[in-house]
């Protein structure tokens, strides 16, 4: 696969996870977010007068341009906004949005910048085989002062929980490139998944093994919390943050 061939398939495969939940608009609205960047901004304004952020696994940039604003409203300072992408289809859109765009392959190229203080990696990480990489790369560009936001799936969810002892293959973990619905048994459930196509997720997580990774790999968790995609659900966010659908884990350098 050339490097057209190869761009052209990682964007196709963003392009079939289009309904991945809105992480940029979920996590601006959560009140424990704002509370923590509103603490950090007024650290952050005694050492420096800009804020220096990068989004990993940006796509075509808005989610990234919307968090800026958001940092910049709760902090009160300037930001410089960056997005790294492996697909080069990701350039032209991010840029048009004012984004200074990096192409690079997130599980072997080091990241070409230091001293940043907010690292974003929203819904990426499950995609990435060399994940100790990754974060090592991460650990050397982020500032001492800076923070890491990780969103991912989490595979102990309710709803896997539920499939599991019943033989049948979890949501969120895939076994082939062409289609979702193996393992499926129940013929209703497997034509649903047939409607679907693979996204690429290679790395299956728990907010516990997510945490033990990070520091393992120099950070120290700040916080953790659940996310749960199906509204009917929302109450596990307070009460059982490990079987929600989704995770968010913040961290800073240890």
């Amino acid at each position: 696969m050339n490097n057209k061939q190869k761009s052209d398939y990682l964007w196709d495969r963003r392009e079939r996870y289009e309904q991945t939940p809105d992480r940029y608009s979920e996590l601006i609205s959560m009140k424990p977010v704002i509370e923590i960047f509103s603490s950090l901004g007024g650290n952050w304004k005694k050492s420096r007068e800009v804020i220096n952020y990068v989004d990993i696994g940006c796509g075509n940039g808005s989610g990234t341009q919307k968090f800026a604003v958001f940092l910049e409203k709760i902090t009160g300072m300037s930001i410089t906004t960056n997005g790294a992408d492996a697909s080069i289809e990701c350039q032209k859109p991010c840029e048009n949005r004012g984004i200074n765009f990096f192409c690079l392959d997130l599980n072997s190229g080091t990241l070409p910048f230091r001293d940043f203080q907010v690292v974003t990696l929203f819904e990426t990480i499950e995609h990435i085989f060399n994940t100790d990489f990754l974060l090592n790369s991460i650990r050397d560009s982020i500032s001492r002062d800076g923070v890491l936001l990780i969103t991912t799936l989490n595979v102990v969810c309710w709803k896997n929980r539920i499939l599991v002892p019943l033989g049948i293959q979890p949501f969120n973990t895939e076994v082939s490139t062409q289609k979702l619905s193996y393992g499926y048994r129940i013929s209703s459930l497997k034509k649903r998944m047939e409607t679907w196509k693979p996204a690429g997720h290679i790395r299956p997580f728990t907010i516990y093994s997510l945490c033990d990774l990070l520091e393992d790999n120099g950070f120290e968790v700040i916080d953790s919390f659940g996310l749960e995609n199906w509204r009917g659900f929302k109450f596990l966010e307070k009460i059982s943050k490990n079987m929600c659908t989704g995770m968010l884990v913040i961290a800073k350098p240890s």
